[in-house]
C-alpha cells in the first residue's frame, strides 16, 4: 500500500441512524466511491482502513455505510474526518492529464526563463483550470490552456508558459 493518502472526501455528518455517513466528495469523479472495496478513515485517533458495505449518491453528497460504524453516535464521531484512498489505488489518467496533487509544488518559469514561483493551487470552477502560482511577493494565475501551457515537466518539477501580453500584470 502506498504511504501517500489521496483525500476523496469529507465526511459532513450523520445519515439515518444506522452508522450511514454524509460524504462531500472532494473529487470530480464521484463514481469512483462505488468501484471501492475500501477506504482509508483519516480520524484524530489515527488513520484505519474500512471496508465499505453500501454507497450511494443522495442530492450532490456521497452517503456511504463503513464497515464498524453502525449508530448514529459511531457515526456523529466521525464528522469532519477525511476519506482517503492510497495513491496508487488512483486510475492511470491518459494524455496531458494530471491529478492537482501532482501539480502542486511544481515550479512555474516562462519560455524566456524567467521564475514565477510555485504552483501552490489548481482552481477548476472556472471554465479553463487556473494555476494558481506563487512566487515570493506576487501571485499569478495561470490558466491551464494549451497556447499558455508549453509543458509539464514531471521529472523536473517544472511547467514552462508562454503567456500572452498582459497575463502577468494582473
Amino acid at each position: 500500500m502506498s504511504k501517500e493518502l489521496i483525500v476523496i472526501g469529507r465526511i459532513v455528518r450523520y445519515q439515518g441512524n444506522k452508522g450511514h455517513l454524509r460524504v462531500v466528495p472532494l473529487t470530480d469523479n464521484n463514481s469512483r466511491f462505488f468501484n471501492l472495496d475500501k477506504v482509508i478513515l483519516e480520524a484524530p485517533e489515527g488513520n484505519r482502513e474500512l471496508a465499505l458495505e453500501e454507497v450511494r449518491e443522495h442530492k450532490g453528497f456521497i452517503v456511504l455505510k463503513l464497515a464498524g460504524i453502525d449508530s448514529l453516535a459511531e457515526a456523529e464521531k466521525l464528522r469532519d474526518c477525511f476519506l482517503s484512498i492510497p495513491e496508487g489505488d488512483l486510475p492511470d489518467l491518459t494524455g496531458d492529464n494530471y491529478y492537482i496533487y501532482q501539480l502542486k509544488g511544481m515550479e512555474v518559469v516562462t519560455d524566456t526563463g524567467k521564475v514565477l514561483g510555485q504552483v501552490k493551487d489548481v482552481r477548476t470552477d472556472t471554465g479553463t483550470d487556473v494555476f494558481l502560482v506563487s512566487g515570493g511577493e506576487k501571485e499569478y494565475m495561470i490558466p491551464a490552456a494549451q497556447e499558455i501551457i508549453l509543458n509539464i515537466d514531471e521529472n523536473k518539477g517544472k511547467i514552462t508558459v508562454r503567456p500572452v501580453p498582459g497575463l502577468l500584470n494582473l
